[in-house]
């Protein structure tokens, strides 16, 4: 079976008062925090999802997409990301499809005074009268990568396209 793409199709996590979309295709599978095996790694992950047949970590952001090292209350969802080894979870509060061409949203691209080389964002859009923030799925899991190092030196990085010998 071929899988359709359709550049228009996103998904809208909502966490810590912030909304973030990342491209449908970039998604393996939305599941509820329930099925979250919560034990804090080495790597600042929140827990362990046991599904699909895989083990992938779950991670929590704040708003400023800094690791939080608790899941808050109100996170009843998760979204795994795919990922070249296997799916990496976040936490969120909300998720919903959205198709950006049927609810008449146009991701501006992030201006150059806000760029960083440590953010994932990409474009802004606004929805629902707030300012929200697209990035890829796999900009996101780097960005991840990134700022779990700190937490073990001895870990590994989270692969995201390239295979890399381990250590």
């Amino acid at each position: 079976m071929t899988e359709i793409h359709n550049p228009h199709l996103y998904v809208l996590m909502v966490f810590d008062g912030g909304y973030l979309f990342v491209p449908q295709d970039d998604v393996h599978s939305v599941e509820i925090i329930a099925d979250v095996q919560i034990t804090r790694t080495d790597m600042g992950a929140v827990g362990w999802f046991f599904g699909h047949g895989l083990e992938s970590q779950v991670f929590c952001l704040a708003y400023d997409l800094s690791l939080l090292v608790d899941v808050p209350e109100n996170h009843e969802y998760f979204i795994l990301l795919k990922s070249e080894e296997q799916p990496l979870g976040i936490t969120c509060q909300e998720v919903e499809n959205i198709n950006f061409k049927q609810r008449h949203l146009y991701p501006q691209k992030l201006p150059k005074a806000m760029k960083t080389l440590e953010s994932p964002i990409t474009h802004l859009l606004i929805y629902q009268d707030k300012v929200a923030c697209v990035c890829s799925g796999t900009a996101l899991i780097k960005h991840l990568s990134s700022i779990v190092s700190p937490f073990s030196s001895a870990s590994k990085p989270i692969k995201t396209e390239t295979k890399t010998e381990n250590d």
